[in-house]
Parts: structure tokens; C-alpha cells; sequence
């Protein structure tokens, strides 16, 4: 397929608080200078970014692989600048967002959602005026509008993946605890989708708890450590927790802060987990560890230039592939820093190569 994949990389997660809004930009000028569709411009695009929520390392990388993406083509004078926001899971805050962008006449507008449903009009109205829309990451939204593109994870596989090794390991009976995401998102539907369906061939599994954490390791903690006093005394043991990334680690913490035996956790490939899992974990522990994988910030820059450049057919609907690390691989990152995550990284030929052909 042409394929020009990288070695896997760790991304280094910066932990400066991120601004509602702001700009990543080559020059002084920071003012929009309309759509590429009605100036028919070849360059200098500016395109916002509306972020749902980055108050986990897997948003701020997939920001930061984005901003890198972004420098790339500054020096190619292909974008002028990306303006990010961060809407802090409040679906009408994106909306607003988004909208303001339409009024600032961006090029293109980059989106990760909050909401499957929510943001149907606002995305609409960004596409009748012109303006391309690329929904990434948490997607997809329900959508019909003509410009907007939607790069997802197969969220379903992946936690199905994750799900059937966890089920099988714990020898297809016991009991079971799903971490899932942010209520009403549309990657964390997908992910319980992708749990649901594994669990039709162990029909001796019962999910006892399903519990939101946000993706975030120090809610998970929190939340495990009200709920596990009385799972354990009902149930007696847990033998397997899955999650969707964030709070593989904080759930090791929180049962051993339990003093409960450990069961067979899913991973998430964040530092912590891996250098736990490589390091600490007891002799033979077996998981494993699967995310989505957050280089999708700078895909979606490299979709919305090309879908801007008019050079390229570039589909509505892309698949990006998410990363799995196994027992046979953790040791690769025994040294890794807490706060990374561990993901392939690619480059702008292989999203041409691999993304546009689907």
C-alpha cells in the first residue's frame, strides 16, 4: 500500500495548562483571513480547532502531534496558523466555538467531539458556508453536510480487541468492572459497543460496575476506591477490569490501596501503566494494553490542507489504526516517562497513502 510507517515513538507530554484558546502561528498577524473556498487561496490557511476536553495526557498529545504537524507546514507556507479551543466537555461551549469560528472565516475547522448528536447543525452551518470540517478522534457525529470529513477509530474493535484477551485470560467466567469514558460521547458508545459484543461469547462474565471516568486516572482512582469496598464484599473478588484509556495505572493503585488481589487489567500504553507493568508487576502478570492512538491531531491537519488544496480525493469517512502492545513488547518500555504514551507515529505520506485509499 505504500505504506511508510515510522518506528513507534513515545510521546512526550507537555504539562503546561492549556488556554481555552490559543494560537499556533508563524507570524504577528493573527487575524483569519477568510475561507480558502471563497478567496481561493493555495496557502497560508488558518484552521481552528475545537477540542472537547484536554484535561488528560491522550488529549494534550493528540494537541501537541497537531501543533507539530502544524510548525511542518508553516515552513512550507501551506498553513498560516491553528487556533485551538477547548470546550471542557460542555457540548453548547463547542458549539459556540465552532461558531465563532464561521464568523472568523477560518479556512477549515478541526473538531473533537463531545457529542455524537449535538454539534448535526453547527457543522452544517460551517459546511453552507464553505468551510471544511474535519471530525476526528471521538467520532463520528451524525452528519450529511458535504464538507465534512470524519477520521475515526474503530472504536468497537479496538475494545473487543482488549475485551476478548481480558475474557479469555480470566478463563471466560467471573466478574468484571468496564471503565468507559465521558457520558454521552460518542468514541466511549462505540467502546462499550465493542465490550458488549465481546461478552456475548462469555456468557459466565458479569459486569459488575460500569463507571465513568473521563479517560482521567485521578477520577478512575477516586471512583474505584468509593466503589470497590462494596463490590468486594458482594462479590468477593474482581477478575478483570477493561478501560478506554487513562486509568490503567490509578486502577492498579486503587486496588492495591484496596488490598485486594490484583485482576487482569487492561492497559491503556501510558507511561505509568507500562513502567508498572515492565517493572512492578507481579511475575507472569499477562494483559493487554491498547489505545487509540492520539497522532491523529496531525492527521487531521495533513486531511484539512489537503481537502483545502483541492489536489486530492479525500474521503468523508477514514479509519485510523489504533496501537496495541503486548507481554512480548512491554519491556521495550520499562524506562518510559509517566506521562508519555506509547503510539506509532506516521508521517503525511502515509496518511495520503493509507487514509485516502479506504
Amino acid at each position: 500500500m505504500g505504506m511508510r510507517k515510522r518506528r513507534a515513538l513515545i510521546a512526550a507530554i507537555s504539562l503546561a495548562v492549556m488556554l481555552p484558546l490559543a494560537a499556533c502561528t508563524s507570524g504577528t498577524d493573527t487575524e483569519p483571513s477568510g475561507s480558502a473556498a471563497a478567496s481561493g487561496k493555495t496557502g497560508g490557511y488558518v484552521i481552528g480547532f475545537s477540542n472537547s476536553f484536554n484535561g488528560n495526557t491522550y488529549r494534550q498529545a493528540m494537541e501537541k502531534y497537531a501543533k507539530a504537524a502544524a510548525d511542518e507546514l508553516m515552513k512550507t507556507g501551506e498553513v498560516k496558523q491553528v487556533i485551538f479551543a477547548e470546550a471542557n466537555q460542555d457540548n453548547n461551549k463547542q458549539i459556540q466555538q465552532i461558531q465563532s469560528f464561521i464568523l472568523q472565516k477560518v479556512d477549515a475547522i478541526i473538531v473533537d467531539p463531545g457529542s455524537a448528536t449535538a454539534l448535526t447543525a453547527v457543522v452544517q452551518e460551517a459546511s453552507d458556508a464553505g468551510i471544511p470540517v474535519i471530525v476526528v478522534n471521538d467520532g463520528p457525529i451524525e452528519s450529511t453536510a458535504d464538507k465534512v470529513y470524519q477520521i475515526s477509530f474503530d472504536a468497537v474493535a479496538q475494545m473487543k480487541t482488549l475485551t476478548d484477551y481480558i475474557a479469555k485470560g480470566i478463563g471466560g467466567k467471573g466478574t468484571m468492572i468496564e471503565l468507559r469514558g465521558a457520558e454521552g460521547d460518542a468514541f466511549d458508545a462505540k467502546a462499550h459497543e465493542g465490550v458488549v459484543e465481546s461478552l456475548k461469547a462469555y456468557p459466565d462474565i458479569k459486569v459488575v460496575a460500569q463507571i465513568y471516568t473521563d479517560w482521567n486516572g485521578s477520577k478512575a482512582q477516586t471512583e474505584l476506591a468509593a466503589a470497590l469496598p462494596n463490590l468486594l464484599k458482594q462479590y468477593g473478588k474482581i477478575n478483570g477490569v477493561v478501560n478506554q484509556g487513562g486509568d490503567s495505572y490509578a486502577t492498579v493503585q486503587a486496588f492495591q490501596q484496596a488490598g485486594a488481589d490484583l485482576p487482569m487489567i487492561g492497559g491503556d500504553n501510558r507511561g505509568f501503566f507500562l513502567k508498572w507493568w515492565a517493572n512492578q508487576a507481579p511475575t507472569g502478570y499477562d494483559t493487554l494494553s491498547v489505545s487509540s492512538n492520539p497522532w491523529d491531531g496531525a492527521t487531521a491537519v495533513y486531511v484539512a490542507t489537503d481537502v483545502l488544496s483541492g489536489k486530492y480525493n479525500v474521503p468523508h469517512t477514514m479509519t485510523h489504526p489504533f496501537a496495541v502492545i503486548t507481554k512480548d513488547d512491554v519491556q521495550q518500555y520499562k524506562d518510559v516517562a509517566d506521562e508519555a504514551i506509547a503510539t506509532p507515529t506516521f508521517d503525511r505520506d502515509w496518511v495520503r497513502a493509507n487514509l485516502y485509499k479506504q
